[in-house]
């Protein structure tokens, strides 16, 4: 068993220029998915169909990515990365290109799918190279630097997305996340090059020893607080433009802006929450999660008040945003080597089957004639279940920690990183 202290060396310039490759990508992936949320409105009117029904391409994409990021993982664990990476851009362009040429909401639908599948397999991909390339004591913060790509698409991404859809349509939106992944082929083909162009998963584990993985309690555990905390962030951020216009009262062009400083508060919490995650990884979970679960009620209630509804909606996206780093390290620690990528598709298909969650409660307040208000109160009380889960798992670590008998879990700490670290 090693356990010498981490290496803390700073990362050096070729690790620098993979983590910027990486999260530039990533932000791609993520504009991609959540520009909708910026399009609703203009892509109910163009395909005839009610908010609620638009409000579906959401939990279309999450269902996909649920599905389809186990079964890719499955069926292309013996694919290079290079091969792999590069027909997932490639159908991520496509998806991007249908939906763009259409006012079916069949086909834009179709489209939405045909963009998912490489999703859900593109992040999970994206992660396990950061594990490969940067030393595990720094891993919180690197896996923070990749997730600020997503959280980059909320600050530019959405914004720009729904500039351009106000300016030209929502079909020009598309078409340009589209153009973007086959420019970002490019450099990142040239980064899983060489040491770095393997099999996207061990090839000498069989697959059942991959799904005994998914058995493990504490993997179980991540995957739950994703769920949930993603349920809770996406039944309010899914509608969370006819919240600003409709129930706040702000117009059209100061809801880009506002969704602009939802995204900042997103960088902001990022950043502190891989940070954290460094240094004790189920505590940055609780603070995410407890975070979220104060701030979406805050936000309902704070409706009638615009300047005071600003304010909660930064800290909205603060707190969703530290989560994600946090549970994303948390699955890292808690999964093996030889499973990882499966386990990290698992993640990211728990992050979008809450999504997906989200997005169907969301409708289902608005069907029940509920008032847009109500959607961060009930994604409040979701968080909360999130949160509970997230102690009882915090305070279990400890307690193996400090339990000599509870030494079956130092078998599983990642290289490099002691147990008391993994637990923290």
């Amino acid at each position: 068993m090693d356990v010498s202290p981490p290496t803390t060396a700073p990362p050096t310039r070729g690790h620098t220029w993979a983590l910027t490759v990486l999260t530039l990508c990533a932000f791609l992936l993520g504009t991609g998915e959540i520009m909708i949320a910026g399009l609703l409105p203009e892509i109910a009117e163009d395909a005839g169909v009610s908010l609620s029904t638009a409000g579906l391409l959401v939990s279309i994409s999450a269902i996909t990515i649920v599905v389809g990021g186990p079964v890719l993982a499955m069926t292309t664990a013996r694919v290079r990365r290079r091969r792999l990476i590069a027909v997932l851009l490639m159908t991520f362009a496509l998806g991007n290109a249908l939906s763009a040429l259409t006012s079916s909401f069949a086909v834009i639908a179709f489209g939405r799918v045909l963009s998912a599948l490489p999703h859900a397999a593109l992040l999970p991909l994206f992660l396990g190279l950061v594990a490969d390339i940067v030393p595990p004591a720094r891993r919180g913060t690197a896996v923070g630097m990749v997730s600020l790509g997503l959280s980059l698409s909320m600050i530019i991404g959405l914004p720009l997305g729904a500039a351009l859809g106000q300016w030209l349509s929502w079909r020009a939106t598309f078409a340009a996340v589209g153009l973007l992944a086959l420019v970002a082929a490019g450099p990142m083909l040239a980064l899983v090059r060489g040491p770095h162009d393997t099999p996207a998963a061990d090839g000498g584990s069989g697959r059942l020893a991959e799904l005994r993985v998914l058995g493990q309690r504490r993997v179980q555990t991540v995957v739950a607080v994703t769920i949930l905390s993603a349920a809770a962030t996406f039944t309010a951020y899914t509608y969370v433009t006819p919240l600003l216009r409709d129930a706040v009262g702000f117009d059209p062009s100061t809801v880009t802006l506002l969704l602009l400083l939802f995204g900042i508060g997103g960088t902001v919490g990022n950043v502190v929450g891989g940070r954290l995650a460094d240094r004790s990884v189920t505590r940055a979970v609780c603070l995410g999660v407890l975070a979220l679960t104060v701030t979406l009620p805050l936000l309902g209630a704070a409706v009638p008040v615009p300047p005071v509804a600003v304010g909660f909606l930064f800290l909205f996206g603060a707190a969703y945003y530290a989560v994600i780093p946090a549970v994303n390290t948390r699955m890292l620690d808690v999964a093996s080597a030889r499973a990882r990528t499966l386990a990290l598709t698992m993640q990211s298909s728990a992050f979008n089957l809450g999504v997906a969650v989200g997005g169907w409660l969301g409708g289902q307040v608005l069907a029940g004639g509920l008032p847009l208000r109500w959607l961060p109160v009930v994604g409040g009380l979701v968080a909360a279940v999130a949160l509970v889960i997230a102690v009882a798992e915090h305070r279990g670590e400890r307690r193996r920690r400090t339990d000599p008998a509870g030494s079956d879990q130092e078998s599983t700490a990642p290289e490099g990183r002691t147990v008391s670290e993994v637990a923290a």
